[in-house]
């Protein structure tokens, strides 16, 4: 059987902290190399960083809508050359040129600690191109990645012929879209990555979450909260965790096996509270 890196972390911990985009803020910019430095020293088990394209087919760290924020311009990454990124300054938080670049894939993975793990998100599309698999290959890191997408068809075909190397783990937002993965037996399905709108969800059924577990599958929630439209899980994020409940109890309660969040250092010190209690 394949070694899956991430689940004998899970095995050693109470839940895994996966950050999202790694740690920014001030003129520490998301989806770099700097970013995930900081997510690492603040505790994180897993930075999760964004994969997009430019118009020459070269691979960076970036999350396309965010060109106007970054970038200080309106075309979508995906119609930009390499060239024009390579020597853009990409602005911080205040709207201020922050003196650093954007990273191109290759350049993460090159710096990415032999002893670290990352989930490379947003590169489903990309899913059909040898050359983005190659990079990956290239790189000799394939036991430390894990790679994402929502359980659709087209995904998961182009996966099957390229990723196979690969661990993979879907977003599911019910138990059908579990199965047609599972149907997928040359994918390397390592875990699932939840989506609910309340804690009614069959998804959080106990008994089929534990099968799941006896198959090798953890579990994911989100827990950062992008904005007032969103719903990640059951109405539970960062903001609830950080100023109402101080905590993130529900998320341990429900058996949930990697926690993503924007906020790393306090999951860390939660993590390190609920741990000594247990001792």
């Amino acid at each position: 059987m394949k070694r899956n890196l991430f689940l004998e972390k899970v095995n050693e911990n109470v839940f895994l902290i996966m950050v999202h985009r790694g740690f920014w803020g001030g003129n520490i910019i998301e989806n770099s190399v700097e970013s995930s430095k900081l997510a690492f020293r603040a505790g994180a088990d897993i930075v999760e960083v964004d994969v997009c394209q430019t118009s020459d087919k070269k691979y960076y760290l970036f999350h396309d809508g965010n060109e106007p924020k970054l970038l200080s311009r309106a075309e979508n990454f995906k119609k930009i050359s390499s060239m024009e990124i390579d020597t853009s300054e990409v602005y911080n938080s205040i709207g201020n040129k922050s003196g650093y670049k954007i990273n191109t894939l290759s350049q993460f993975l090159d710096w990415l600690p032999n002893n670290k793990l990352a989930n490379l998100d947003r590169s489903w599309e990309y899913w059909n191109d040898v050359d983005f698999f190659k990079i990956l290959a290239k790189s000799g890191k394939r036991e430390q990645l894990v790679l994402k997408s929502p359980a659709e068809k087209e995904y998961l075909d182009n996966f099957s012929k390229h990723g196979t190397t690969l661990s993979y783990i879907p977003i599911v937002k019910s138990k059908e879209e579990v199965d047609l993965v599972l149907s997928y037996k040359n994918i390397n399905t390592i875990g699932l990555e939840l989506v609910i709108t309340d804690f009614q969800s069959n998804l959080l059924d106990p008994a089929w979450l534990e099968q799941n577990r006896k198959k090798g599958l953890f579990t994911i929630a989100n827990s950062e909260n992008l904005g007032s439209e969103f719903n990640l899980f059951g109405g539970l994020n960062d903001d609830v965790a950080l100023l109402d409940s101080n905590d993130w109890t529900k998320f341990v309660q429900l058996g949930i096996d990697v926690i993503q969040t924007d906020w790393p250092n306090f999951l860390f010190q939660y993590r390190e509270k609920i741990g000594q209690v247990g001792e």
